[in-house]
């Protein structure tokens, strides 16, 4: 297991407080000036990354402008000054028109950032860098009650003496090789989606919201938790997927042999980075108050005068694992 520069990325703008059906308000009221957004994720790699944008005025149908050059962005780490670096075009790991700087964490780093761009307000926001994700194990099973069930377990043992955050996610591709040959070819890989319904630390709904949402669902097939139910304890969490064993294709009279493969990304989360996962979570899942039985609900931010978000994150990923063979 090892730290990933890959950066985490979450993506989404911030959605209104108020529903129509509670509140009267007038739109020209809202958001005549635009604010500062700032997105990022301290501690998710050695490389942190720092995006600047306005945020829209309601009544804006205009684009987004994402990558702005402040006039003074300063970042803190335990009351040090670290500079930044501005990269006008993209780097590895770096996107175009961002601030960058490749630091390393340490668990209970206190890391503060204030930024400055013309004709807003100037923000500020803290996170607190949270340990590593307290992985024992990973593997994989068939189920032995629905043998065309494959289920993931994650092992850990919680962090006893403080509040914390997790998250997990699973990325899928295909292994295929040519039947007879030694050569391994790999597909694209992308995030796999995890039935729950074994796992009741991801059971998030509840009253109303049972009988008019349906299915709750994670956004981006991003899995999160707190471990307030485990405090301390060793836990094993189960996700499940479809099982497919190895299977044959042809293409132009060739036959290749075909096997799924998967990859664990896990995550130890700050309490912001948490509240704005489980923010937009409810959003996604929020029919009620789409159809005004309901208020809608905000996006969580820790971001002050401003939008966005500023997270602590620790990342952890597996080697990619062979599904299990007949």
């Amino acid at each position: 297991m090892h730290l990933n520069k890959q950066n985490l990325i979450v993506i989404l703008a911030a959605f209104s407080l108020l529903s129509s059906c509670v509140y009267h308000f007038d739109l020209d009221e809202v958001s005549e000036i635009p604010k500062l957004t700032v997105y990022s994720y301290p501690g998710s790699g050695d490389t942190m990354v720092v995006r600047l944008s306005y945020s829209l005025p309601v009544h804006d149908k205009g684009r987004k402008m994402y990558g702005l050059k402040g006039r003074d962005i300063r970042l803190e780490v335990n009351d040090r000054s670290v500079p930044l670096w501005w990269a006008e075009d993209s780097l590895p790991g770096v996107p175009a028109k961002s601030y960058y700087v490749v630091q390393s964490y340490e668990t209970g780093d206190r890391v503060r950032l204030t930024a400055s761009v013309e004709g807003v307000k100037a923000v500020s926001a803290f996170t607190i860098i949270p340990a590593p994700f307290p992985l024992n194990a990973v593997k994989i099973e068939r189920k032995s009650s629905e043998l065309n069930v494959l289920q993931l377990q994650i092992n850990f043992t919680d962090y006893a003496k403080t509040e914390n955050y997790y998250a997990v996610t699973v990325k899928e591709r295909v292994k295929y090789w040519k039947e007879g040959t030694s050569e391994v070819h790999y597909g694209e890989s992308s995030s796999a989606y995890m039935d729950w319904s074994d796992e009741p630390m991801l059971d998030a709904s509840s009253g109303l919201d049972d009988i008019f949402m349906g299915n709750y669902a994670y956004y981006q097939n991003l899995y999160f938790w707190s471990d307030e139910k485990i405090q301390g304890k060793n836990y094993t969490l189960r996700l499940n997927m479809t099982y497919i064993p190895d299977y044959k294709t042809s293409i132009q009279d060739e036959t290749f042999i075909n096997r799924k493969q998967y990859k664990v990304y896990l995550y130890s989360l700050s309490e912001e980075f948490y509240r704005y996962l489980k923010s937009l979570n409810e959003q996604k899942n929020n029919e009620l108050g789409n159809v005004e039985l309901a208020p809608m609900r905000a996006t969580y931010t820790n971001v002050e005068n401003g939008f966005g978000l500023v997270g602590g994150c620790c990342l952890r990923q597996t080697e990619w694992m062979d599904s299990l063979k007949e």
